[in-house]
């Protein structure tokens, strides 16, 4: 074994030339942590013949087969995916897809470790491949696997058989961790690995500034809403939220919503229209997609962050607003309450309706917060914490030389 761990890292949400936003927060971890260990990113792209001809997944038929962009070997191979009908067999075609990879790069040999985001279909990918080469993997649990996956019986089996058979798996929030041992995943392989913020990239402006520099009204109070324009997210009912805060006390107030639709669907369109039936289409900031190293200055803007997503793993943009020293209202579920666990820290909504979240967006308006407060709790959660603790983690698998799932296996997994 080589001074610094070798580690092929997994993952089919990572940045690439046609989505720069995309996961972003993959991308930071896995910065700071090839500063650390010797990094190969594979980010696998599904593909189905004639994909192109589908205008929500024509984009996927142009990315590159690789990047030079990051400081790490990035690569963007296809696997073969059929959307809805075969989705289960995603982890035995992106394994195939893999093994290919790593034998046509001549990597055999060269890896000491499977880092795995998400269980499915790369933790169960990862499992089969580990087989392969005899070299053990990790899980990293980001919220989808174990809050919808049980739904489907037949991937939440590949799931559990990722998870058990896995060196250890680490979930963002302990939730997630707790969320998957009640599905019959192993307490004692899992840990909780949290997200982390840019401290440099995330830095306070003056709001004056900060406004001027987006052309924004110095005169108005500013709600920001951060996130894809997708159902789940719940800007719908920030806009209602903004229509009943307006035909209150708070005329002068308005939304800003950096973002636009994802793989999950657009929904920008809907949402404009309520914007209209509800008679505010003139308070909406519609800012577009914003590139991460750009955010700072539209926290820095806001009066108040607002999140009223349906679930959430650990969501990266509650620590950005906070090291930007923007207060935060957001919905109670999954790892948000780990995150705001104080009220000096943000305001918890306890329902998705807009009665509620305009309550509390009044309240976290009238409330005198300390800016330095919030900015010095979200530098403890740094990307290089995150980074260090998962090198000791990696280097511990390693060096115990812990073995991998045997090549023949019985019973259920």
């Amino acid at each position: 074994m080589t001074d610094r761990v070798r580690v092929l890292c997994i993952s089919t949400m990572f940045p690439n030339p046609r989505m720069p936003v995309h996961a972003q927060f993959v991308k930071q971890r896995l910065d700071a942590l090839s500063r650390k260990l010797d990094l190969i990113v594979v980010s696998p792209i599904p593909w189905f013949p004639g994909e192109q001809y589908f205008p929500r997944y024509a984009n996927r038929s142009r990315i590159p087969s690789q990047t030079s962009a990051n400081a790490y070997p990035t690569y963007f191979p296809k696997f073969f995916s059929i959307p809805a009908v075969l989705k289960p067999l995603d982890g035995i075609f992106l394994a195939f897809a893999l093994w290919s990879f790593v034998r046509s790069h001549g990597l055999k040999g060269k890896i000491d470790i499977l880092d795995c985001h998400l269980a499915f279909p790369e933790g169960f990918a990862g499992a089969l491949l580990s087989r392969v080469l005899g070299k053990p993997y990790v899980v990293t649990l980001r919220g989808h696997d174990v809050n919808d996956l049980p739904r489907f019986p037949v991937r939440i089996r590949q799931v559990l058989f990722a998870l058990r058979n896995s060196a250890r798996y680490f979930g963002v929030a302990r939730a997630l961790v707790d969320g998957a041992v009640r599905l019959g995943a192993p307490l004692e392989k899992g840990y909780a690995s949290t997200n982390g913020v840019d401290a440099a990239r995330f830095r306070p402006t003056a709001k004056e500034e900060a406004r001027g520099a987006l052309g924004l009204d110095h005169t108005k109070r500013y709600m920001l809403s951060v996130s894809h324009l997708v159902p789940r997210k719940g800007v719908d009912i920030l806009l209602r939220s903004l229509a009943l805060l307006r035909a209150e006390s708070h005329t002068d107030l308005r939304l800003i919503i950096v973002g636009k639709g994802g793989e999950e669907g657009d929904c920008e369109s809907r949402l404009r229209a309520l914007a209209t039936e509800l008679g505010i289409a003139g308070e909406v900031v519609w800012a577009g997609a914003v590139l991460n190293t750009d955010l700072h200055a539209w926290y820095s803007a806001a009066d108040v962050f607002c999140l009223a997503s349906e679930k959430e793993g650990w969501p990266n943009v509650i620590l950005e607003a906070m090291a930007c020293s923007t207060p935060v209202v957001a919905h109670r579920t999954w790892g948000v309450p780990e995150i705001i666990t104080g009220p000096d820290l943000g305001i918890l909504v306890e329902t998705r309706e807009a009665r509620p979240f305009a309550d509390a967006i009044s309240l976290a308006l009238e409330k005198t917060w300390d800016p330095a407060r919030l900015r010095s709790y979200a530098l403890e959660n740094t990307w290089d914490n995150v980074a260090e603790e998962l090198m000791q983690h990696f280097q511990a698998i390693v060096k115990s030389g812990q073995p991998v799932l045997a090549r023949t296996v019985s019973g259920e997994p």
